[in-house]
């Protein structure tokens, strides 16, 4: 194959070129989409469990006395600790604010500075891999003590303290005028990793988060996430959730009224990240059917395109498929030979596009890729551990390899079913 490469490259320089330029940017442009939604759901640090999470990021509430209505958003604590906490069958769970937000920090007598800030409880740091340079994270008896705790990333620590080293540990600082201690400082996390991210955390307890509710405490401004085992134990965990969410309904119905509507909730990272409103269910399969179209416009176009190239060069090798034939060659050979060739072809144009999509991805992160919750509007970065997984190698082989078998499998069974004395 590699050298039927570099005869054609040297016989046809142009076209062989054009060829792989035009298979290049396909491959590019499909795997730049590729990689937009992989961010979304790809494991990475802090998200490195995200095929064992289960997220419940909203609460959906009626009222005997309301119809058919219903009040959607947050949960509450009470919410969390009576239907999510005494779960059995996870590994942990964790409830922090719904989002963070924007906050003055400073030390005294200095100029603040603005910080995302995402009050925690202490479970956060076992759902959530932050990476700690220095200190470690609150643990449950700071958290039910409310103590005025928190962690931080590198690069507030040196906005805030000049510099980032583990001497910083135990220095004390002002939250909106509070006074705060530093237990830790943990590398910069990404916005794109939109359950996790923040530059400051702090205990929920050290915050009036938790007294900020609605509808009779049933309500509020948090969210949580579920860590299972094994993602093998989701059916489990949900079977046990089925059992405690209709028993609170029960209590709530009996007591003063509410019930819960539950819209299939928690949901998987995939379909979490196609959802958008707290009062509809997030449809996964028609987010999957649409981005399988996306990708086949983004096949097949090219494909036509360069299935014309590949026409060209079968119809100038007519004469050598002939000689072929006429030795003994079978056509399901020639076939294979045609395609194999193609594929040598298109397998390095791919890896040229697919190294161009990583490139644009890291430089362009800003402008690719929808900027997570950042109340600051921290810039939203990429990097490699969050662009490269086996799933997006596997993509990049896959849609070579389909791309290859569109523009040069007519072409080539054409050339093989045709007469010797016409190719000659």
């Amino acid at each position: 194959m590699l050298k039927q490469f570099i005869y054609e490259l040297k016989s046809e320089p142009v076209v062989t070129w054009v060829t792989i330029t035009g298979t290049a940017l396909a491959i590019f442009l499909i795997m730049t989409v590729v990689m937009m939604q992989e961010v979304k759901t790809a494991p990475y640090s802090p998200e490195s469990h995200r095929d064992r999470m289960l997220h419940w990021g909203s609460m959906s509430i009626t009222h005997a006395d309301w119809g058919d209505g219903t009040s959607n958003g947050p949960m509450s604590y009470w919410a969390y600790q009576n239907i999510i906490e005494p779960l059995e069958s996870a590994e942990t769970s964790t409830a922090y604010a719904c989002m963070p937000t924007t906050h003055s920090a400073a030390l005294r007598d200095h100029t603040p500075i603005k910080v995302d800030i995402l009050p925690t409880d202490h479970r956060f740091f076992d759902v959530f891999d932050l990476q700690f340079t220095a200190g470690k994270p609150y643990d449950q008896a700071q958290f039910e003590s409310s103590q005025a705790l928190a962690v931080m990333t590198e690069s507030t620590a040196r906005q805030l303290f000049g510099s980032a080293g583990a001497d910083l540990i135990g220095s004390e600082f002002l939250i909106d005028l509070a006074p705060y201690r530093l237990i830790g400082i943990v590398k910069d996390v990404s916005p794109l990793a939109d359950h996790a991210y923040s530059q400051l955390w702090v205990p929920l307890t050290a915050t009036s988060l938790l007294k900020d509710t609605w509808n009779d405490n049933y309500m509020g401004m948090l969210s949580s996430t579920i860590l299972a085992r094994d993602k093998s134990d989701f059916p489990a965990i949900l079977a046990e959730l089925d059992k405690i969410k209709a028993s609170v309904n029960t209590q709530m119905k009996a007591g003063n009224g509410y019930q819960y509507v539950w819209r299939n909730r928690p949901y998987t990272t995939e379909k979490d990240a196609v959802g958008r409103w707290a009062n509809v269910e997030p449809d996964l399969k028609q987010a999957r059917r649409s981005r399988l179209m996306v990708y086949l416009i983004l096949l097949i176009v090219p494909a036509i395109n360069l299935s014309s190239m590949t026409q060209s060069r079968v119809k100038r090798r007519m004469s050598e498929i002939a000689v072929r034939r006429s030795y003994g060659a079978t056509r399901s050979g020639i076939l294979g030979s045609l395609i194999m060739e193609n594929l040598s072809m298109t397998l390095i144009a791919g890896l040229i596009g697919f190294g161009l999509s990583v490139a644009f991805a890291l430089l362009l992160a800003p402008s690719l890729f929808n900027q997570g919750m950042s109340a600051t509007s921290a810039p939203t970065t990429a990097s490699l551990p969050m662009l490269l997984h086996w799933s997006t190698l596997g993509m990049a082989l896959l849609f070579c390899f389909i791309l290859n078998l569109l523009c040069t499998g007519v072409p080539a069974w054409r050339a093989s079913r045709a007469s010797i004395v016409n190719s000659l």
